[in-house]
């Protein structure tokens, strides 16, 4: 997600043509980025707008978030704003923190509590919507959060491993699989450091037809091993390599202010050069109601054996 917000912006928010919002709610999306400006980003979350800003909205904003520019046209159930770094929000409309939300027919946990991730991700929708069309029969879904990739391929009958280390990220990821009806043991959570999972996985050979490679920038590891994108991406993709079946697809994802797709896609290209492994790589797929300069670098690499 963007970093915090800083310094207030008089501009006027731009908000997501009608049409789009008819678009979305036919795909059976109502999470997205509704409107944004400088320093303002106002989100959907189901019956929900949230509005991230410096400073309280002012008086024509209010007004307008009880009547967004939607079609057909829709009035939230619930609305709150929070300011940068505050520990609360203050509600508009409604009083509560939690609900639901809908991507791509899928219903998912929403937690708008400050200092919580909400649970999903709609800058990765496009790319969750790709996984869909390869329809894996088995999925790998590392840094998994709550479960988002996991829960699209279990709704196409894939298989699915998703690891976090978070045991309260996979609470809520199996939450989410609940939701929608996907039980059983075909679908697995493991709350453990992706970096020790991934020998053992190679260990006992190991193949997916699809694996989502979607790591924090900075985390805190156990025993002190702190988590660094810096020097941890190249083993990690190393790892991820010896765990692709034939022809099958990995999504690389990397959020960080510094990273391009440009500049990632000709690190992979260096890497795998020097291993002599083949791999095709496209730029990964953007939702039309994220700005370019809000999108985390994605890429998806395909095994060509």
């Amino acid at each position: 997600m963007p970093t915090p917000l800083r310094n207030l912006s008089p501009a006027e928010p731009t908000w997501l043509p009608p049409a789009t919002w008819t678009d979305l709610a036919t795909s059976g999306t109502d999470a997205f980025l509704a409107a944004y400006a400088t320093d303002l980003r106002i989100e959907r979350w189901g019956d929900a707008l949230r509005v991230l800003c410096p400073t309280p909205p002012a008086e024509p904003l209010r007004q307008t978030l009880f009547h967004p520019p939607a079609l057909p046209p829709w009035k939230p159930a619930r609305i709150l704003f929070q300011i940068e770094s505050s520990k609360t929000a203050t509600f508009l409309l409604g009083s509560s923190y939690t609900g639901e939300a809908h991507e791509l027919g899928l219903t998912y946990n929403i937690d708008l509590t400050p200092g919580i991730s909400p649970g999903l991700f709609p800058d990765q929708r496009e790319n969750r919507a790709h996984l869909r069309t390869l329809r894996p029969s088995k999925l790998l879904n590392l840094f998994s959060h709550t479960c988002a990739f996991g829960l699209v391929a279990a709704s196409v009958g894939s298989e699915t491993l998703n690891i976090d280390a978070s045991p309260r990220s996979l609470v809520r990821g199996k939450e989410n699989y609940a939701r929608n009806n996907f039980r059983g043991p075909q679908h697995r959570f493991w709350a453990e450091d992706v970096r020790r999972v991934l020998p053992r996985l190679i260990r006992r050979k190991e193949k997916f037809d699809a694996i989502i490679l979607d790591p924090p920038t900075f985390a805190h590891g156990d025993r002190g091993n702190a988590f660094r994108i810096d020097r941890e991406l190249e083993p990690l993709l190393l790892s991820c390599r010896q765990l692709l079946a034939p022809q099958g697809s990995l999504l690389l994802s990397i959020n960080h202010a510094h990273t391009t797709p440009l500049s990632l896609a000709s690190q992979v290209r260096h890497l795998f050069a020097e291993q002599n492994t083949p791999l095709q790589i496209q730029p990964g797929f953007q939702p039309s109601d994220t700005p370019p300069d809000r999108m985390p670098a994605s890429l998806w690499l395909t095994a060509e054996d």
